[in-house]
């Protein structure tokens, strides 16, 4: 195997995570199997050199986008939120899924509930489903009902 010496040149700091330490592996690799020789090296050096400050500096810039807020993220967000909604408030209704909990199960609950919902005959013969079906198509935020593990959700 053709190990180029400009290997010996790179910094560990030059570059911060195990993506771009691939990326400069694999380049360093690919400029060894055209050229050979001292010129050679010296120019894989200078390549190698330069590629890991562009790529340090488009990590930097990757590492700068992702603490800025992203408005279309922000609508993708609010548009899965309303998707999770209606999706609840379906499964919520008392009949077919409601009675056996379907929608604390996709909304997360403790493994508990479902089971109380069926033995309760649907939740006291359908009258729990039917009140968190009202609760999720009402209430605005559905953060405090995902991953509740109350059987009454809507109680604080």
């Amino acid at each position: 195997m053709l190990m180029p010496s400009a290997l010996k040149y790179l910094d560990p700091a030059l570059f911060s995570n195990k993506l771009t330490a691939l990326l400069l592996l694999f380049c360093a690799f690919n400029v060894a199997k055209g050229t050979s020789g001292k010129d050679a090296c010296n120019e894989r050096s200078a390549h190698l050199l330069i590629s890991a400050s562009v790529l340090t500096e488009l990590n930097e810039v990757a590492i700068s986008q992702r603490s800025r807020p992203s408005p279309l993220l922000h609508l993708f967000r609010i548009k899965r939120s309303e998707n999770r909604k209606v999706t609840a408030a379906i499964l919520a209704f008392p009949f077919p899924f409601g009675i056996v909990g379907l929608h604390r199960i996709y909304m997360g609950t403790a493994p508990f509930v479902p089971v109380v919902y069926i033995a309760t005959l649907g939740g006291v013969f359908g009258v729990l489903p039917f009140i968190d079906f009202w609760v999720i198509v009402f209430d605005k935020n559905q953060d405090k009902y995902l991953n509740n593990e109350k059987v009454f959700m809507w109680v604080e």
